[in-house]
């Protein structure tokens, strides 16, 4: 078994001694580019011993909805290269649009170099001395005799997350033509020379401090019970500001572009997902279980508006049946996450306004289960019978419409509506035994029927909560469903990089597929771990859900490491669009509606213990 993550003492934040004199370099800087005009620029300052004789030393200059203004020289000593750097800086056409008391200043130096031989040698995927490490790590080179630095914060000021991403960006700002991201990969491994990589140390104002960055983002982290508090309500808010008056919520933004064009469907600027709208009703309906706003309430009423609108109705055996029709089809999981929001609206308001609604929901739910307890993945599909229901289907076009997810998301609604609902003792029964037939396909066929759908990190953490749901109610409870639960618990934590075992020391808290591989965030998965905690709560299993509860701590501090905070944006195009939302990724500065719905939700749950 592995440690418990409360008895490990964490790694420290800084690895080396503080900048103690940034905050006077700051304000020497300051003074000098907007102060009562300086000759020359003065300073009785120095680097930190660590600063690499001969390395590049840069200064940066972001303010909101203006174009960075930069610039880099060799470091000799810090009087010099400063003074060269600032007057090149003052002397740019761009410098006076650039107000002192909006412009937050990065200072940025390489503190070491390491040659590499062979480019070809770069990797992102596996440790050792040639590992590209997204904003620990930057690149020197030559092409064309001129040399080029690409330092290691601009991983996560220009959104990198990849070696391929960083060698696109790298080929386009040499002027180096690659149509593609092999060409722009053959680039970087051939067409370069006198390969280093570095690192460095940085420093970025916020108001009256100066603060150090880790990767990119201020390393001073706060992961208390009161900040991952915070954060929660600042992500419902995010929500809220981004609501349209129909209904709607902002599907995707990227603050390092201000783009709201979906990374997925650039070509379909409307592109919109009603699963993911349905999880952002469930996060507001989880902040009015905190506190009572009604706000949240009156928000998500209008989310339930819409995806009503965005629902379809048809007659099954002389009753009206309801799915929701997402992008022309119709998802198994779109009315299962309809019906779990429309449940917990029920649940937490006490109003009965939509449960016509969910008892037609429940009616098709019901019906997608076929005769071995396998769920149709969709109803509506238009690349199968023209576009038209699918009402009986053979063993083929099942295997071509099963969904790994969409199972879970319809057990969860199926289960909130038994436990719930009103509704006499014979439907409510009907319903546990065609429950309880689907859970069993899910747990003894599926893994023999779909074992290449089944990855090394678990992922089904909507079927982990519908297991936790139903077992309120003594039907339900199956040991091989508590013991699938608890397997797929442990199997995260498997591949959940820890203190002891982390490459990096923002690392702890966030999965990995392999041992190695980049750092996952995963507020979706964590959900599915703190169902196993409230599992075994259930069960009176104390020590394990303990054990649980600890890795889920863990896990809150390094989601809170992609939380948009005020400080953390400094980089963004319109960084008052971006404070209070959740990033994809370490450095990949995307936005999407559940990658804050997953994350806020998992907080919402944990709070009350913590």
């Amino acid at each position: 078994m592995l440690s418990d993550p409360l008895k490990t003492v964490l790694l420290p934040l800084s690895a080396v001694d503080s900048f103690p004199q940034a905050p006077m370099l700051f304000s020497q800087i300051r003074e000098y580019l907007w102060g009562e005009r300086i000759t020359h620029f003065q300073t009785n300052l120095s680097l930190p011993p660590d600063a690499e004789p001969g390395g590049q030393i840069y200064v940066t200059f972001y303010q909101p909805e203006i174009d960075p203004l930069r610039w880099g020289t060799y470091y000799d000593d810090l009087r010099s290269c400063m003074g060269r750097i600032l007057d090149r800086l003052r002397r740019h056409r761009s410098f006076p649009i650039f107000d002192p008391l909006q412009t937050r200043l990065l200072l940025e130096y390489a503190t070491a170099m390491q040659s590499v031989s062979d480019s070809s040698l770069l990797t992102d995927e596996n440790l050792g001395p040639f590992r590209f490490e997204p904003g620990i790590t930057g690149l020197s080179f030559r092409f064309m005799e001129k040399r080029y630095f690409y330092m290691p914060t601009e991983a996560y000021t220009r959104s990198h997350m990849t070696l391929t991403q960083a060698a696109r960006y790298l080929a386009r700002r040499v002027g180096f033509r690659a149509k593609n991201t092999a060409a722009a990969m053959d680039f970087l491994r051939k067409e370069i020379s006198d390969v280093h990589l570095l690192q460095s140390r940085s420093f970025v104002s916020h108001g009256t401090e100066c603060l150090e960055l880790y990767r990119g983002y201020p390393e001073s982290v706060d992961s208390s019970p009161a900040a991952i508090e915070c954060s929660f309500f600042a992500g419902v808010e995010w929500l809220l500001r981004n609501q349209s008056a129909n209904g709607k919520f902002l599907y995707f933004y990227d603050a390092s572009t201000d783009s709201t064009a979906d990374f997925q469907h650039p070509d379909k600027p409307d592109y919109y997902n009603m699963l993911r709208h349905s999880g952002g009703t469930i996060t507001l309906l989880r902040a009015h279980e905190l506190c009572s706003k009604q706000n949240y309430v009156e928000a998500a009423r209008r989310s339930i508006e819409f995806m009503l609108q965005e629902s379809r109705t048809y007659v099954r055996a002389g009753e009206i049946a309801r799915y929701v029709i997402d992008n022309e089809k119709a998802k198994l999981g779109g009315t299962g996450l309809a019906l779990v929001a429309l449940m917990h609206f029920h649940r937490l308001t006490g109003d009965s306004t939509y449960m016509p609604y969910c008892e037609e929901m429940i009616r098709h739910l019901l019906s997608q289960i076929c005769a071995d307890g396998e769920f149709l993945g969709y109803y509506i599909h238009p690349h199968f019978n023209n576009g038209r229901p699918l009402e009986e289907v053979g063993e083929e076009v099942k295997r071509k419409l099963f969904s790994f997810y969409y199972p879970g998301e319809a057990l969860l609604g199926i289960a909130l509506y038994d436990r719930y609902a009103p509704g006499d003792h014979d439907q409510k029964a009907e319903i546990r035994a065609a429950g309880r037939k689907a859970l069993d396909f899910l747990l003894r066929e599926r893994p023999q029927k779909y074992p290449e759908l089944f990855l090394t990190l678990p992922s089904d953490s909507w079927l982990m909560q519908a297991i936790e749901e139903w077992w309120h109610h003594p039907e339900m409870r199956d040991p091989a469903a508590a013991e699938f639960v608890y397997s797929d618990a442990d199997r995260m934590i498997d591949h959940l990089y820890q203190p002891h075992n982390s490459p990096y020391r923002d690392y702890p808290g966030h999965f990995f597929y392999h041992y190695g591989q980049h750092a996952l965030p995963d507020g979706a998965r964590a959900e599915g771990l703190m169902a196993a905690y409230y599992l075994a709560r259930q069960e009176g299993k104390r020590e394990l859900a303990q054990r649980y509860l600890g890795y889920c701590r863990l896990i809150a501090k390094g989601l809170m490491r992609t939380y948009n905070s005020e400080a953390a944006m400094y980089a963004a195009k319109v960084p008052a669009k971006a404070v209070g939302s959740f990033r994809f990724k370490l450095t990949r500065q995307w936005v999407r509606v559940d990658s804050i719905q997953h994350t806020a939700c998992f907080f919402a749950r944990l709070l009350p213990h913590i």
